[in-house]
């Protein structure tokens, strides 16, 4: 499986995954071993929040200003930026898709 990412977009799935281990760490040492995997509500939280992870942290990158430069030949500035995206969709819209993923959890 190919996994096309740019910038620091490959850090969705590695945030994402560490977010749920987590919760499903803390879920079963609080409610039981297999509480995690028994019920659907952990799961939602844990993308739900994984989700806001990543709205925060694509909208930073998004802010960071880019370079202009300018062409001596037309007259014109071009602003470079850099582009973080995981499957070509960036960070920051990830968290749209990870807060489907959660409902989808939550009934599996």
């Amino acid at each position: 499986m190919l996994i096309f990412w740019s910038g620091l977009g490959i850090l969705v799935p590695i945030l994402t995954f560490f977010v749920l281990v987590l919760t499903q760490v803390l879920t079963d040492s609080l409610f039981g071993d297999g509480a995690y995997t028994a019920h659907g509500l952990p799961k939602l939280l844990a993308l739900w929040g994984a989700a806001a992870l990543m709205w925060l942290f694509g909208s930073l990158l998004a802010r960071r200003p880019g370079r202009v430069l300018f062409d001596p030949q037309t007259g014109q500035q071009v602003l470079l930026k850099s582009r973080h995206t995981f499957f070509f969709i960036h960070v920051e819209y990830w968290a749209y898709i990870l807060i489907a993923f959660g409902i989808v959890a939550l009934f599996l």
